[in-house]
């Protein structure tokens, strides 16, 4: 205030009201630290159901990226295709190396287990369970709905009683018994929120690089954290499709001829 002395009283004092409302006006609209924000009741059942909304508008999709799992196969990262169909559930999923040599093939449809290892020179089918799953991808033995969004790379609403009330930074989905079943932690863009932690699978899904298409949203990049294998699993997605019509023949596992046939039940 010293460089409004040698000025009139009057100026001085409209100068000094208009600093004030430039300062009030500042706090007023800086924006709030939504990691903490505390939302109502209402607000929190909004976002809740956009998100089912959302989720519900998908019946396929096509996913081309990159992923990363430190310690299994390979300790680099591999190229990854998914195509899915939600009804029946049928996923396909192509792991290759980067340079293109040919890693893994998965194919889930008619409830039954495919996988196609090209290191092992070996087929191996059965009956799908998320346990053998988990055998050829580290961490996944998850209900199909879970595999389904995270293989997506979307959020999965877990089925729920309620509500929990509404904490600083998150919302909290619990059961009729009062159990929590998922966490969601703000703050929340496009109906993607920036993680979700699923307490009885103790993970963590990490949300990030917001994209949309065919107005619906998916994360650019998504990372698993706390998967029962004790590795941590990345994906980058570089594009997706939603809502395509898919060919069928994408859902299939080549037969090589030289490649001897595991039966997965015998092989425990």
């Amino acid at each position: 205030m010293a460089d409004l002395i040698g000025i009139a009283p009057g100026a001085r004092l409209i100068i000094c009201f208009l600093l004030t409302a430039v300062f009030v006006q500042g706090c007023a609209t800086s924006p709030k630290n939504l990691s903490r924000q505390q939302l109502n009741m209402p607000e929190a059942e909004q976002i809740i159901a956009g998100m089912e909304s959302r989720e519900n508008m998908v019946r396929s999709f096509y996913s081309i990226g990159v992923v990363s799992v430190k310690g299994w196969l390979i300790d680099s990262d591999a190229d990854i295709l998914i195509a899915g169909v939600k009804d029946p559930f049928t996923m396909k999923i192509e792991i290759t190396h980067s340079w293109g040599k040919p890693i893994l093939h998965v194919l889930i449809k008619d409830n039954r287990l495919e996988v196609l290892s090209f290191q092992e020179k070996a087929i191996y089918e059965g009956a799908y369970s998320s346990e053998a799953l988990s055998r050829f991808l580290p961490g996944l033995d998850l209900g199909q709905d879970v595999i389904w969004s995270i293989l997506g790379s979307r959020p999965q609403v877990i089925k729920h009683d309620t509500i929990g009330e509404p904490m600083p930074g998150r919302i909290r989905l619990v059961d009729e018994t009062g159990r929590e079943v998922e966490s969601i932690f703000l703050p929340v863009t496009k109906y993607i929120p920036s993680r979700i932690s699923l307490p009885v699978q103790s993970l963590e899904v990490l949300y990030s690089e917001i994209r949309e298409v065919n107005g619906v949203s998916y994360a650019g990049e998504m990372e698993l954290k706390g998967l029962k294998s004790g590795k941590d699993l990345g994906l980058k997605v570089k594009s997706q499709s939603v809502n395509t019509d898919l060919p069928e023949q994408i859902f299939s596992i080549e037969r090589l001829p030289s490649y001897k046939i595991i039966d997965i039940d015998d092989n425990g």
